[in-house]
């Protein structure tokens, strides 16, 4: 698990497996929800194809856990909050028990610069869901290009006499 420089913790959420290796498809930044910092986020994808996000960099002062998260659980979260209630940061507070509690919002913000959820009509701090099909279109758009497997290049073969060769070091003088 990836952790800031800024926290030290050993808790982890059971419900989030670990995700050692994730390939990022995309880096972004967005002003956070009171719009006084600047958050630097990435979308990755595991090994399954499976898409993640992280914040990766704050420029505020405040704590955050920079551990992937899957988008599978995201959406879920989002999901099963109450559809009566507007959603808040507090719809992500499950992704990230015992860890900082700037998380949620910071990943509320870079949702919302996706376009994963829309601010309310006349509201400052709520939020509904966004165009989430059109969102992973965008997201299968850039990962496109790089899920193609490349085919190692083969060595290229030298022809006879095409080489250069050093000259021979000349003896010494003696004097």
């Amino acid at each position: 698990m990836a952790t800031t420089s800024k926290r030290k913790t050993t808790d982890k959420n059971p419900s989030i497996p670990d995700t050692p290796s994730i390939t990022v498809i995309k880096k972004a930044s967005t002003k956070s929800l009171e719009g006084r910092g600047k958050l630097d986020y990435e979308l990755g994808t595991d090994e399954a194809g499976a898409l993640h996000w992280r914040i990766a960099k704050n420029s505020g002062g405040g704590f955050f856990s920079d551990e992937w998260i899957p988008f599978s659980a995201i959406q879920a979260a989002l999901e099963a909050w109450p559809v009566e209630r507007p959603i808040t940061s507090m719809a992500l507070r499950t992704l990230f028990q015992g860890k900082s509690v700037n998380t949620p919002s910071f990943l509320l913000a870079a949702l919302l610069c996706e376009g994963v959820v829309r601010l309310l009509a006349g509201k400052r701090r709520q939020y509904e869901l966004g165009d989430v099909a059109a969102f992973l279109k965008s997201v299968k758009a850039t990962k496109a290009p790089h899920s193609k497997p490349r085919k190692p290049r083969a060595k290229a073969k030298a022809k006879a006499g095409t080489r250069i060769r050093k000259a021979p070091a000349a003896p010494a003088k003696a004097e």
